[in-house]
């Protein structure tokens, strides 16, 4: 008899268990009740704005923000075929000072610089050189040729 009722007693604790299993399990699976979630705003609230005079990024530009005047291959500006200057470089074209504002292949296939004073295209590709005046005068294209 001892034995039937410890059975019975075990029987109930794990049906115990079970139950409260059951139940942790249906309550965090109601919608709304979340234990480390931030509540949502309402819709069709309005975004934050932005402060006004305040800088959008906290970078300041660099030289691969400066868009270019014009483009040229390398080999115009005095390079071998695959090499030409990096970006940031100043140079003389024309009796005129330039910044090399970017730099990219005729094919599309990524060139390299790796911080040096050159960039090099693979299996001396064609490169393309654009270049953005110092002087900060309106360039006039067409007397470029």
């Amino acid at each position: 008899m001892q034995m039937t009722r410890a059975l019975t007693l075990k029987a109930t604790i794990n049906g115990f268990g079970a139950l409260a299993l059951a139940v942790s399990v249906a309550v965090s699976a109601l919608p709304g009740i979340a234990a480390a979630q931030e509540p949502s705003p309402p819709l069709g609230t309005p975004a934050p704005k932005p402060l006004e005079g305040k800088q959008k990024s906290p970078n300041p530009p660099g030289p691969r923000d400066v868009a270019a005047d014009f483009h040229l291959e390398s080999t115009v500006l005095g390079f071998d075929q695959g090499i030409g200057p990096a970006v940031g470089r100043e140079l003389d074209y024309n009796g005129k000072q330039y910044t090399v504002a970017d730099i990219y292949t005729v094919d599309g296939q990524p060139c390299f610089s790796g911080g040096s004073h050159f960039t090099i295209a693979p299996a001396g590709g064609r490169l393309v050189v654009g270049l953005k005046s110092t002087t900060g005068e309106p360039v006039n294209v067409a007397s470029l040729k």
